[in-house]
């Protein structure tokens, strides 16, 4: 199934926590064990204030390996955060704060809409993005031939036999080339403010699969972000049956800091003479002066 599901939504909800699968995945397989949808029936009980959702798209291996002019990524990236966009205005949630939890290309998805949401109509939604946990991601940078690379091993591991496929792949993979060096550099500027920093923690797989490291700690790592090591293969690293499981541990464990962060209230330094703080998260659902005056987000009475 594609589009977004609610799987928690809690009544006094602070923060939005929305999973993305990668690929031949799917919006509740992708995070399930032994019948267990961690999202939902785990994670709540760890983050209460908390609404999650899970998104699903198309995920095949072709759609991220074509041709720059057939490439979908643009399309997936543009239907989730216009999707979640109207979802979010619809519960008057617009100012809450969202956390990404993204297993492996679906975390190119993710980086690819934030992206383009500097330069289109989705920035209000971009503001309120405060981390991004990636499982498995590839990060290939600007280079495209490492990306070709990339594009092999994910082929082999999924059975691909796609001839037309494996044709010209330093070429198709152009687009997630220019992905590559596009998110580092987006990091680096709202990195530039601690209001607008997005907190990353990449995790990358310990064990192979039957094709071997699908993505290694090299590639599944930004420099300058924490990076963890999970004791499982490409498939079985985002998968948890227990609240007791260690990798679930460690994962929840930074659901768990960020949320109680980026929900507390934040000091705003004196302007003009007035103390003016904002209550609620930290992207505030309304600002006050010490005169008791209630302005908008933006201070603007």
């Amino acid at each position: 199934m594609y589009g977004l599901l609610i799987l928690n939504d809690p009544s006094q909800a602070v923060i939005d926590i929305v999973f993305v699968h990668g690929l031949h995945g799917g919006r509740t397989k992708t995070w399930t064990k032994d019948d267990v949808l961690w999202p939902e029936e785990l994670l709540p009980g760890d983050v209460p204030s908390a609404r999650i959702l899970t998104y699903g798209y198309d995920a095949n291996v072709a759609h991220f390996w074509s041709r720059p002019a057939d490439n979908k990524i643009d399309t997936f990236s543009n239907a989730f955060f216009s999707q979640l966009t109207n979802n979010r205005s619809e519960v008057d949630a617009t100012n809450r704060p969202i956390i990404f939890v993204a297993h492996s290309l679906g975390g190119i998805v993710v980086a690819n809409a934030i992206v383009d949401a500097a330069t289109n109509s989705y920035g209000e939604l971009s503001s309120c993005i405060r981390g991004i946990i990636f499982l498995g991601t590839p990060h290939k940078g600007s280079n495209k031939a490492k990306w070709a690379d990339q594009a092999r091993k994910f082929m082999t591991f999924f059975k691909s036999t796609n001839s037309e496929l494996l044709k010209d792949l330093d070429e198709k993979s152009e687009k997630l080339a220019k992905i590559g060096d596009s998110f580092p550099t987006l990091l680096i500027n709202r990195g530039k403010q601690s209001d607008t920093r997005i907190e990353i923690v990449c995790f990358y797989e310990g064990q192979p699969t039957v094709s071997g490291m699908i993505v290694d700690e090299d590639s599944a790592t930004l420099p300058g972000y924490d990076k963890i090591l999970l004791d499982a293969n490409h498939s079985e690293m985002c998968k948890f049956a227990s609240s007791t499981d260690s990798m679930y541990r460690q994962v929840v464990g930074y659901l768990i800091k960020w949320v109680k962060d980026f929900s507390k209230p934040i000091e705003r330094q004196k302007e003009g003479g007035r103390n003016a703080y904002f209550h609620g998260t930290n992207y505030g659902l309304q600002q006050y002066s010490n005169t008791g005056t209630q302005t908008n987000n933006f201070g603007v009475r």
